[in-house]
């Protein structure tokens, strides 16, 4: 597919990550002592084994506006920030085919009185470029070195027309076409010498629309962290007209509970790997143990039982599709049978991909789920946990059962659980399979089947400088030994639900974001109160 790109050009340099530094993540001890400690095992090792490589191809790009430094905004947050085990693990662990981009696709109608959707795209655009830059998205990675920990260090300037694209798909321009271009995007790997953020803004979309896609290093932030950026770009108003950014400061006076880094920031995180940490991530095994044995309820242990389907070699080619689901049906389904709308969603996925595989019989499939956490430091407040979902031959009711089953054992394993714990289990768990894609072992033990996540959203509409959003799609990461990522997101009165995979593994991605929602409709028609019988009426 050609594509018209109106951009400067850019280089990118990438880090490797050899295979000393996979077996030292996994066989040596946490790090102990104070935040941001000189000395510990995991540090030296990354300190010896870090090798970035740079010296990509340079790729040119004609662009329409002329290149305009903005001096970086006044910003309270510090100049440095440590990264957490987590947030470090998503820059070691990464690689040509498992790149840590992550970040929303948006498709908007410019407003009334727009001359053209090319008129609005380069206003779009223009506009953009003129807003300041506020922490993490001044920041560059700095690996780890004689400093200590891996952390992100403030540039004194950024080149905000450097991060800003323009890109125009050719006729017809249709939704498949821009989920494929999105996918090109999506594939290549952030350059580490400037800050690890880019935003694309796309026109020639059947409809006069303009689609803007953004991605984001997952090292910098999690979901919530987006969110809240995002919350500065959008306006629940049409008749705003103004254009903000996701990368200015936050308006004065606006602090939301984990939002994007600024406030956080400010403190150390804590040492993730301390003594009392390690006793209880010990403990939580144990626990995880005894729950694959049978001998007491709870989350059992990773790797044991995950059947091995939707399986693949490692590549770069991604695929994107989506469904929508509608909220309020999703809602009262849930509340009718007292279950959250994340059962509901699971129950529904799982129906989904057990009809895409044809399976009929077997183990059940493994979710990978990330689950917020408050209290957790870095960018990266979350864990993702390991859970099975239903019987292949279950029927509807009766596998939204087991879900129901499994999340809150899930649930009270986080509650019982340190939060620095969890996200030391997070790292370590998904530093297996990245090891094992490195070694070219196809045949190892499998954490999970797909990550299935539902980070929030929006229950009413949002505008971008006057357009109204019509979609809103999460384009996330495929974890290592795995082929399939699924983000559900809120926007309006739909779960909008994003499909994103591995080309070779599954090239008819759309099927399986149809099957969604033909599988929701079988559930509620199984979850439909039945008429009483004429017998039973006599």
């Amino acid at each position: 597919m050609n594509v018209s790109i109106q951009r400067g050009s850019q280089t990118r340099a990438v880090g490797a990550y050899p295979i000393r530094t996979i077996a030292a993540l996994l066989c040596t001890p946490l790090p102990r002592g104070a935040a941001g400690v000189k000395r510990c095992g995991w540090l030296t090792m990354c300190r010896r084994a870090w090798r970035p490589v740079a010296g990509r191809r340079q790729k040119e790009r004609r662009h329409t506006c002329h290149n305009e430094r903005l001096p970086m905004a006044a910003d309270p947050s510090p100049s440095k920030r440590s990264l957490s085990l987590l947030d470090a693990a998503f820059f070691v662990l990464e690689s040509d085919e498992r790149m840590s981009n992550v970040g929303p696709l948006m498709i908007l109608r410019p407003p009334p009185g727009s001359r053209s959707a090319r008129a609005f795209a380069d206003r779009l655009v223009r506009e953009l470029k003129k807003r300041p830059v506020a922490s993490p998205f001044d920041m560059v990675y700095q690996p780890p070195g004689l400093h200590g920990m891996p952390r992100l260090v403030r540039m004194d300037r950024v080149d905000v027309d450097a991060h800003c694209h323009r890109h125009t798909l050719p006729p017809p321009g249709t939704d498949a076409q821009l989920f494929e271009f999105v996918c090109r995007l999506h594939e290549q790997r952030l350059d580490r010498s400037r800050p690890l953020w880019e935003l694309h803004v796309i026109d020639g979309l059947g409809r006069g629309r303009v689609a803007a896609y953004m991605k984001i290093h997952h090292g910098m932030m999690d979901g919530r962290g987006m969110q809240a950026a995002f919350d500065r770009f959008f306006s629940a108003s049409p008749d705003d007209r103004r254009v903000r950014a996701p990368w200015e400061p936050r308006p004065e006076g606006t602090r939301r509970a984990r939002g994007a880094q600024a406030g956080r920031d400010a403190a150390p995180a804590p040492a993730p790997g301390s003594a009392g940490a390690r006793g209880s991530l010990w403990s939580a095994l144990g626990q995880q143990l005894l729950a694959s044995a049978g001998l007491s309820k709870g989350m059992p242990l990773p790797f044991l039982g995950t059947p091995a389907v939707i399986e693949t070699a490692p590549s770069v080619r991604r695929c994107l599709a989506y469904c929508r689901l509608p909220l309020a049906r999703v809602r009262a389904f849930a509340h009718r049978h007292d279950a959250k709308v994340n059962d509901v969603l699971l129950t529904v996925l799982d129906m989904a991909i057990n009809a895409y595989l044809g399976r009929r019989d077997g183990g059940a499939l493994v979710a990978d789920m990330p689950v917020a956490l408050d209290s957790a430091q870095g960018g990266n407040a979350l864990a993702i946990l390991q859970f099975p979902l239903g019987a292949p031959a279950a029927s509807p009711l009766a596998r939204l059962a087991q879900v129901q089953r499994h999340t809150a054992a899930v649930k009270a394993h986080v509650r019982q659980t340190d939060p620095e714990v969890l996200v030391n289990y997070t790292t370590v768990v998904h530093s297996v399979p990245a090891l094992l894609e490195l070694l070219r072992i196809p045949r190892g033990p499998r954490l999970a089947n797909a990550v299935i996540s539902n980070p929030g959203g929006y229950t009413e509409k949002r505008y971008v400088g006057g357009a109204e959003m019509e979609v809103g799609l999460p384009v996330s990461v495929l974890a290592p030994g795995q082929a399939l990522n699924i983000t559900a997101a809120t926007y309006d009165k739909s779960l909008q639900v994003a499909f994103l995979g591995l080309q070779a593994s599954l090239p008819d991605v759309h099927r399986l974001a149809d099957l969604t929602a033909r599988a929701f409709a079988e559930l509620t028609v199984a979850g439909r109160p039945r008429a009483p019988s004429a017998r039973a009426g006599r």
